[in-house]
């Protein structure tokens, strides 16, 4: 790719970058798409010293037979509810595993899914694309929020930005104000707190008729962005409001598939909050959501991190590495980078604080 790049630039053109780079590789590699810019064409001809006709690369002016070979009909897709219903079951089948297995074991396989179900909704029709296209918001959210936890903080935005075009379509208000606010959260491990914030909010708006489920689950997002601000207060105010909108969900008997959410759950995420926040009650809130740390490797990864967080601000350097220690091995288990990434951080600082302790035997 840098070779690339670099013939690209020295013949006067613009190379992509990043992850726009990777995906256009990943595509002309793939056979998905052919590569049509003349500087990219060129490019590849010098590095690989050889003729255009050798790569594929057909003059704009062909004829005759390589113009027959080339032509390719299109294909359009009849949908019905009984592909959305297939769509929909895979997705379901590959959020559960990703909840007792994480990221790395599947990643490729929610990946090649999401790719699967964009590629039938760009040729289909018929009344039943709506229910496509949320089937594959929910789809593209998962893999982003899978990216996210693997660091991958660009991919992770890319996907949402997928989803959110997809939810728009579909016409659901509850996956697109999740999504939404998804994608604002994924904005805060690009240390873009403020903005994380109006997203979120926003996508809260969207939600404000939404069931109760989604509008707790909303108000704990809005809480975790509060905690990243700083703002202690706003945010036990959200983390009880989500408290009441649960309780509500709990007596209304309605679930969304792509939320897990019970009180457990809001008792994790006080955890997180309250240790953004330094505050010791992290650590009560965190053993309240033990019971739940089977649901999700991925949330008790968190969990553990939170704790470790927490035992840190309240100065027991011993628990807080122990901790520690459990979600550095569990986020190299699961292959969390973003959790490992923070239990790493806590572990250094634990090592300085100790370093900086005065000698007892003075």
């Amino acid at each position: 790719m840098r070779r690339f790049q670099a013939e690209v630039v020295r013949n006067g053109g613009v190379a992509p970058e990043g992850a726009s780079l990777k995906r256009m590789f990943a595509y002309w590699e793939s056979g998905a798409r052919a590569v049509t810019v003349p500087a990219y064409q060129q490019a590849f001809v010098n590095l690989y010293a050889a003729p255009p006709e050798a790569l594929g690369f057909v003059p704009a002016d062909e004829s005759g037979r390589i113009a027959d070979l080339r032509e390719r009909p299109l294909e359009i897709v009849a949908v019905d509810q009984g592909l959305v219903d297939i769509f929909e079951a895979q997705t379901q089948s590959l959020r559960l595993l990703d909840r007792r297995l994480g990221s790395a074991v599947q990643a490729a396989q929610v990946e090649a899914h999401v790719r699967q179900i964009e590629a039938v909704l760009r040729r289909s029709v018929g009344n039943k694309r709506p229910a496509l296209a949320r089937a594959f918001a929910e789809a593209a959210a998962l893999a982003g929020w899978q990216a996210l936890d693997r660091a991958d903080v660009t991919s992770a935005w890319e996907l949402h930005e997928s989803a959110k075009s997809a939810a728009l379509e579909g016409g659901d208000e509850s996956i697109a104000a999740h999504v939404f606010a998804q994608q604002g959260l994924v904005l805060l491990d690009a240390e873009q707190p403020a903005l994380a914030m109006d997203s979120v909010a926003e996508a809260a708006q969207r939600g404000a008729a939404t069931p109760p489920v989604m509008r707790a689950w909303l108000a704990a997002a809005l809480a975790e962005c509060h905690a990243a601000l700083g703002d202690g207060d706003d945010a036990r105010r959200r983390l009880d409001e989500a408290d009441g909108h649960l309780a509500a969900a709990v007596a209304d008997g309605a679930e969304l598939p792509y939320l897990m959410l019970s009180e457990e759950h809001l008792h994790r995420w006080r955890a997180h909050c309250m240790a953004e926040l330094g505050d010791i009650e992290a650590v009560d809130a965190a053993t309240a959501a033990s019971p739940a740390e089977g649901d999700s490797v991925r949330a008790a990864t968190s969990l553990h991190t939170d704790l470790a967080s927490a035992y840190l601000n309240a100065g027991d350097l011993g628990a807080a590495a122990a901790e520690a220690e459990l979600a550095l091995r569990m986020a190299e288990r699961y292959g969390s980078a973003r959790q490992r990434k923070r239990s790493v951080a806590i572990l250094a600082r634990c090592q300085r604080e100790v370093v900086q302790q005065p000698d007892q035997r003075a």
